[in-house]
């Protein structure tokens, strides 16, 4: 399977397998990618999706990649401002949004942002939105900040649909990589929507050996330290 695309793809075996299957059963009428950087995913959602609008913050991208694909669209710029304005065009246009790849901002509010603009899309289908790197604190702490249950439309949110590894390397000790996994319906939700962290003891374990919890303890402990130096 990967000797079929020859582009860098910044995901693991399990992580590359599972959206190659995911993409073959859906089939998407239309895909937005949010975080293009090397293609790598992007070949993949271009070979079974009719349409993809990808989305990144680098001008290069674009010059680099657009000979490549004849069924992507290329949003160059912020995708803070790129997703509303979009989701409204494709809503008006009545587009068949049906497969979301986030992978783009990496920071807490950048995550949380991509999250809210995305599922401020009303689906006529089922909408599956794949989130990278749901093993990151980072991300993870803007994946859990959405109010997910202010949409009846989301039936499905599990933030280690695929696991992430934890990356021992000195002091450095960091988590990347995971899947998480958000379902949108037609149909509204007649329940309380449960987030589901199927693996949040492997996340837990990882977490307190992690540079992550070092820096998030400092942070806690710096307004004590400053309050006893008066």
């Amino acid at each position: 399977m990967e000797d079929d695309y020859t582009l860098d793809w910044s995901m693991t075996r399990n992580e590359r397998y599972c959206l190659t299957q995911l993409l073959k059963k859906i089939k998407p009428t239309v895909t937005i990618e949010i975080g293009t950087y090397n293609g790598g995913s992007l070949q993949v959602l271009s070979k079974y999706s009719q349409k993809v609008y990808a989305i990144d913050i680098d001008d290069n991208i674009k010059n680099k990649l657009q000979g490549q694909f004849d069924n992507v669209v290329f949003l160059i710029g912020d995708s803070k401002t790129i997703i509303p304005k979009l989701i409204k065009e494709l809503q008006e246009k009545n587009e068949l949004v049906e497969f979301v790849l986030i992978d783009g901002d990496h920071s807490e509010l950048g995550v949380k942002a991509d999250i809210e603009n995305i599922i401020g899309y009303i689906p006529n289908t089922s909408l599956n939105i794949i989130l990278h790197d749901s093993f990151n604190p980072y991300c993870r702490k803007g994946m859990k900040a959405v109010n997910y249950n202010a949409n009846p439309h989301i039936h499905y949110v599990e933030l280690d649909y695929i696991s992430g590894s934890f990356e021992p390397d000195g002091l450095k000790n960091e988590m990347w990589g995971g899947f998480a996994h958000i379902v949108l319906l037609k149909e509204l939700r007649k329940t309380q929507l449960r987030i589901h962290q199927s693996q949040k003891k492997l996340y837990d374990i990882a977490y307190i050996h992690s540079k992550y919890f070092i820096k998030d303890r400092f942070r806690f402990l710096k307004p004590i330290v400053r309050l006893l130096r008066k």
